[in-house]
């Protein structure tokens, strides 16, 4: 290294870049010199994906990353095209054999590769083809691995090799071929909207697989090993509560289900069945899709369950999320312990979700209302269907005063007349001593975003130096818009700003990038792609 280029001070502006993922800079200043490239290469290849198209020859077909830069690979993501165009036929992938089953070739090269990868600790797959047996084999040799994530791959049991007793992960994720749920309206998603999404041929077969779910629950409790879990997200088409609630979870600190509602339970296994062999668990999200006909997932039981546990299990969650498919009376009444709480709109695509009414917002405000200590909720998110009013923020507000961050979200924004001033706003939100994230469906006037003097901005920023200037905590604010994606399509987006007071010129506001909760996230948004 250059005896003039400070290595405190290289790692520090390395840092500052990575944080904010500008990889076109990170790979512009990592060609300036060889001292610069060797300080990065752990920056720019610690999350890798494979196959690339455009990476491949004649002769030797598929390449794969040069041996040199495995061992700076962290996160490595298997994530094979499921369409190939007519016209041009891959060089590396074979068509359809007897029997139906796509054939990938020049899987060979990841497998010699990955028990190499001495500080890969997570994998993520989604191929349109069954894995073979010979993937799964090289990760359990990888000792740095803690994680395995399977989306939208078909899965057969015998592809489970025989697991080492040393062989422990910490988290597992288990999404099946097209669950496909939409939260809220935005953003918009392209793919998730053609109909050829739905109609590739190994969708259809494997979509409503029963196997799957063999495959899935010997993942889960051979390969994952239910004594070492941390964190297990599995969908609710693939595992039933009985299976679930037949294992010991020591470990276990989060759980997220996904999907739809586990509708093959037996009658006599509830869900605090379940949590009652998790003693460590601090986060419970149940993040299910509404379906028509069926009924609202019970979360506690009316009394207690069959197998004599009740709600009092809920009483050491910190972290709780539910979607609009859980019955949500009974919950808050043994949730004292409760930090963050999300309720959010979860339906199937392409159809558009619906959100809680005010009643069911009232409901929860008088569930909660019942366990006093309900007050130690820091973290509120929740989507509705209804324009909010000061009277809603002020009720909610009145019931947890020690909120940090709130964020009220109408599922499906659009502007309008404005019936309620600044001020009452204001108000609501007086009573919160600790708020310094806030963001907000408010009412705004009729204009239209493509605008170019953009006036929609301009009354959300004026309103943001109103609020902020009355409400000294707050460091962030934001408010709903709908944005245009298309000639007739829209999804709901926030315009948000950091403010900064103090200093010569008072208080400021600095407008940050589009954000959104990548799926299962509930609790803090991560920026958009600009």
């Amino acid at each position: 290294m250059p005896p003039h280029l400070d290595p405190d001070t290289l790692f520090a502006v390395i840092n500052e870049v990575a944080l904010f993922r500008d990889w076109t800079t990170l790979l512009s200043f990592s060609s300036t010199c060889s001292a610069i490239r060797s300080a990065w290469l752990p920056y720019i290849f610690a999350d890798v994906r494979w196959p690339h198209a455009s990476k491949h020859n004649d002769l030797d077909g598929l390449e794969f990353f040069p041996e040199s830069l495995w061992k700076h690979f962290r996160r490595l993501s298997l994530i094979w095209p499921d369409h190939w165009p007519d016209s041009s036929p891959p060089l590396w992938g074979d068509k359809y054999y007897v029997g139906g089953d796509y054939h990938p070739r020049h899987l060979d090269k990841l497998v010699s590769a990955l028990s190499r990868m001495s500080a890969l600790t997570r994998f993520y797959a989604n191929c349109p083809f069954y894995p073979p047996s010979s993937v799964l084999n090289a990760l359990i040799r990888c000792p740095s691995i803690r994680e395995i994530s399977v989306a939208d791959t078909p899965l057969y049991v015998t592809m489970i090799p025989k697991i080492p007793a040393d062989f422990k992960l910490e988290t597992i994720a288990i999404v099946p071929v097209a669950e496909v749920l939409r939260v809220g309206e935005g953003p918009y998603e392209p793919k998730y909207h053609e109909v050829t999404y739905y109609i590739r041929e190994y969708r259809k077969k494997y979509k409503n697989d029963i196997l799957a779910r063999f495959a899935a629950s010997a993942i889960l409790f051979r390969v994952g090993k239910a004594s070492s879990l941390r964190r297990v997200q599995v969908s609710g088409d693939l595992c039933t509560l009985d299976e679930l609630a037949e294992h010991d979870w020591p470990n276990l600190d989060t759980l997220i289900l996904t999907g739809h509602a586990p509708r093959l339970h037996s009658t006599t296994t509830e869900l605090v069945d379940v949590l009652v062999k998790m003693p460590k668990l601090t986060e419970l999200r149940l993040l299910f899709a509404t379906t028509k006909g069926d009924a609202s997932f019970r979360v506690v039981p009316q009394q207690v369950s069959a197998k004599n546990n009740d709600a009092s299990v809920f009483k050491r969650l910190k972290h709780l999320a539910l979607s609009n498919a859980c019955k949500l009376s009974g919950v808050f009444r043994y949730t004292a312990a409760l930090e963050r709480l999300a309720v959010c709109a979860i339906i199937d695509h392409p159809w558009v979700p619906i959100a809680l009414s005010r009643s069911d917002v009232d409901g929860m405000l008088k569930d909660m209302a019942v366990e006093s200590e309900t007050s130690k909720l820091k973290r509120l998110r929740i989507m509705v269907e209804d324009k909010v009013s000061p009277e809603l923020c002020r009720d909610i507000c009145m019931q947890c005063p020690a909120l940090e961050a709130l964020e009220i979200e109408i599922c499906g924004y659009h502007d309008g007349k404005p019936v309620f001033a600044w001020s009452e706003f204001s108000e609501a939100f007086s009573t919160l001593a600790h708020i310094r994230h806030l963001r907000i469906c408010v009412q705004f006037p009729e204009f239209d975003e493509t605008d170019v003097s953009e006036p929609w901005r301009s009354a959300r920023k004026e309103c943001a130096v109103y609020l902020a200037s009355q409400m000294p905590t707050l460091q962030r604010v934001g408010f709903e818009y709908r944005k245009r994606t298309g000639t007739h399509r829209y999804e709901d987006g926030w315009l948000e700003w950091d403010v900064v007071r103090g200093g010569r010129d008072g208080l400021q506001l600095h407008e940050l990038t589009g954000s959104w909760y990548p799926f299962p996230e509930v609790w803090f948004p991560v920026s958009l792609p600009v």
